[in-house]
């Protein structure tokens, strides 16, 4: 027999999955009318969920001083129409994720979730599809690099830690792992050093700071560390070895080929390019690498200009300044912090259509993170 009570959470989880689906397949496949799919996909939710909801002035006038952030985009004429079309996703993505995020943590937890353990069960399919070449998470889609899927994994793992965190007061840590396992197997540097942070921050939070852990529990992941650390740091060596040969971490982490196209946009910058952004010509941002900047903030900087581009960079640090309890804004901080500093890597957000992932963390913070939303932590939370 069917409960009905459950019914309708049911039914909200499976559309909140289906959105979350549709806006990361449309920005993976990259292609032009893919990406106005999603855009409009976002739009049209807004719109349904916004469409009897009253605008007062301040909320108009904020909205209007926000657009005239966009307006070096529409000045200069770098980039055509894209900086129209990024305006509008963005606008977008912004109101799709304050839609969705009426729904209950508890909700958007489980929708993360299946849209999580979904893209593991395709990048499993991925890998035993293409395991003999060299780079097989790069073979998915056409020009896409080896670090993509593994970072559109990290998105999601984001969002699943803070809903996780909301609904039962502490950090997913298997999770977690099994994102640091794909970012491994993708071979990608910057996939790999954050997936390993948001594993050290999870046991971290959960160890530490989240004080009605008990004290049985701290002892048992105590024990559990201590046998995976000490093993670890006895075969250090040849441990690291043999991990540095098997991704790009072994030529560093200091990344020759984005910092030449750093260098070479630096160049063109003059007081002029500094405000409003300056365009690709004559750098290898467009004659090796086809447009792709590969840093988020220079992509910003070149469509937007300047005061988008400081706003997009500081932005985690905003949740730090509202009057929260402190764990929650440490939490949130933390990984926001992380998704921006993937960003630096990979143009993955500002804008793309994954910024409405990044609003979903700010909205999640702003609406349920206060001391009577985290409640008690339950046993099953951690194995999320």
């Amino acid at each position: 027999m069917i409960n009905n009570a459950r019914h309708p959470k049911a039914k909200a989880v499976a559309s909140v999955s289906v959105l979350l689906a549709m806006i990361l397949l449309a920005f993976a496949i990259q292609r032009p009318v893919m990406l106005a799919a999603g855009a409009i996909i976002s739009a049209a939710y807004a719109l349904f969920h916004y469409r009897s909801a009253c605008i007062s002035h301040t909320q108009l006038l904020l909205f209007l001083l926000i657009s005239a952030l966009f307006l070096p985009g529409i000045i200069n004429s770098y980039h055509g129409l894209s900086p129209a079309f990024y305006y509008f996703s963005t606008v977008a993505s912004f109101y799709a994720a304050g839609a969705v995020t009426r729904h209950k943590p508890e909700v958007l937890m489980a929708a993360f979730r299946l849209v999580y353990w979904g893209l593991i069960v395709v990048i499993s399919i991925i890998l035993y599809e293409y395991w003999d070449y060299v780079e097989p998470l790069g073979m998915a889609i056409t020009g896409s690099s080896t670090n993509a899927i593994p970072s559109y994994l990290l998105v999601i793992q984001i969002g699943l830690s803070l809903c996780n965190f909301l609904v039962h007061g502490r950090l997913p840590v298997f999770s977690p792992i099994a994102t640091g396992v794909i970012a491994f197997l993708g071979i990608g540097r910057g996939s790999i050093v954050i997936a390993a942070l948001i594993i050290v921050v999870s046991l971290f939070f959960n160890l530490w700071l989240i004080g009605s852990i008990s004290r049985k529990r701290q002892l048992i992941y105590f024990l559990i560390l201590t046998s995976m650390v000490i093993p670890l740091v006895w075969n250090a060596e040849e441990l690291i070895d043999f991990f540095l040969g098997l991704t790009k971490l072994s030529v560093g982490l200091v990344d020759e080929n984005r910092l030449e196209i750093l260098r070479e946009y630096w160049g063109k910058i003059e007081p002029w390019t500094f405000i409003f952004g300056a365009d690709y010509d004559g750098t290898v941002i467009e004659s090796v690498y086809l447009g792709n900047p590969h840093i988020a903030y220079i992509r910003t900087h070149s469509f937007f200009g300047l005061p988008l581009t400081i706003l997009a960079m500081i932005s985690p640090i905003f949740v730090l300044l509202c009057r929260k309890v402190l764990i929650a804004k440490l939490v949130f901080a933390c990984f926001i912090g992380l998704a921006a500093t993937r960003a630096s890597t990979e143009p993955l957000f500002f804008p793309t259509l994954l910024d409405f992932f990044y609003f979903t963390y700010f909205f999640l913070f702003f609406r349920y993170a206060h001391s009577g939303s985290i409640a008690r932590r339950g046993p099953e939370s951690v194995v999320n």
